[in-house]
């Protein structure tokens, strides 16, 4: 089966869609499959690349508005294709549409996994919002052979989706990388002191991932430190308020880790953050990569995020709530039998649900019954 994968952002660009498009194309490969992606070109990328087997084509960008790359000639790209299946990833948006006009225009099928909802802040923001969805984004959702959503919980309540039949097929986490057996002590031993307890946060320093909750949490607490691993916008303003709360010995900006040492951050510390307040945020890989490396998670109780523990893996808090955090946070720092108990759980539901050799078989069903029916 010739595959063609539609992201607007793609490897080495950093996010969950990026990362997911990435791991589901090198496990299709792997299950005998031709893969090729076709995205976005920014700064002085290749327009052409060879990656672990995946053919990778930028294509120049018309415009670039709110992180949104407009990219029209994709519609011309996924017309000519030689695919038998074209599976459109979204958000952001337009470059779903482009997708599926030009998959329509060459008589091709073509399924779309919906990641997250869109989400603009303020009244002007909503009404974009709603005008995209109404004019533009619903095509793309009503025209595909199917519809893939990450959590029957995020499905259920997202408006975009409000009357489209979805199959529900979660992210996936490689568990060979990300396992109870690497060795933290290196990364431990830099930064807990006598054996202080760890919590570690992992992604894009933005508004709606709820870092400065999470920070905040750490003063109803009297011990342990917050590792914060990433980079983004939002960076000089948790710097200042790590400041102004005087937490400067207990949060440390770790900055971007690479790949080879980002397991290790997980085996070394106690418990696994995710505090996402919003939409945006409608899985966490994160919390697959905690699990998968034998740790106990807090995350917040917003669609999609809470489906990824049974609550026998971790704690689910109220977002925007930072003393629901510290309350999880002690339970497991004060109890590490338990603590390794929920982590061994957690371990456990990964390898059930959440492993690549698993999704991407499920996905690779679905392009088969398309196909052949």
């Amino acid at each position: 089966m010739h595959i063609l994968q539609v992201t607007p952002y793609f490897f080495p660009h950093f996010g969950g869609v990026e990362s997911h498009v990435l791991g589901l194309s090198e496990n299709l490969i792997k299950l005998g499959h031709e893969v090729e992606v076709v995205t976005s070109r920014y700064s002085r990328m290749p327009e052409t690349e060879n990656l672990n087997g995946i053919k990778i084509t930028r294509l120049p960008q018309w415009i670039n508005m709110y992180n949104t790359p407009v990219v029209t000639s994709i519609r011309q790209f996924v017309r000519r294709t030689h695919a038998d299946i074209v599976h459109i990833h979204s958000p952001p948006p337009f470059t779903e549409r482009f997708a599926a006009k030009g998959a329509k225009d060459a008589g091709k099928p073509f399924v779309v996994t919906h990641h997250c909802d869109l989400e603009l802040k303020g009244f002007f923001g909503n009404t974009v919002v709603n005008f995209y969805q109404k004019y533009l984004g619903d095509y793309p959702l009503r025209e595909a052979n199917r519809v893939i959503s990450t959590t029957d919980s995020y499905a259920t309540t997202s408006r975009t989706l409000w009357d489209i039949d979805v199959t529900v097929i979660p992210n996936a986490v490689d568990i060979s990388r990300f396992n109870i057996h690497n060795d933290g002590k290196i990364i431990r031993d830099k930064y807990s002191c006598q054996d202080e307890p760890l919590g570690l946060f992992v992604g894009r320093l933005v508004p709606h991932k709820g870092i400065g909750i999470l920070i905040r949490s750490l003063t109803y607490t009297k011990r342990g430190k917050l590792l914060i691993v990433g980079d983004g916008p939002y960076k000089k303003w948790l710097v200042n308020l790590v400041k102004k709360l005087d937490l400067k010995d207990r949060v440390i900006f770790v900055g971007p880790v690479d790949d080879y040492w980002l397991p290790s951050y997980y085996s070394a510390t106690d418990a696994v953050i995710l505090p996402s307040t919003s939409r945006l945020e409608a899985f966490g890989i994160v919390g697959l990569e905690g699990m998968a490396s034998g740790k106990p998670l807090i995350l917040s109780d917003i669609p999609g995020v809470r489906d990824v523990i049974s609550e026998k893996e971790g704690y689910i808090v109220e977002p925007l709530d930072p003393s629901a955090i510290a309350a999880a946070l002690e339970k497991i720092w004060n109890a590490p039998e338990m603590a390794r108990e929920m982590g061994k759980r957690g371990r456990e539901r990964v390898e059930k649900l959440f492993s690549w050799e698993k999704v991407s078989r499920d996905i690779e069903s679905i392009f088969t019954e398309i196909l052949t029916k």
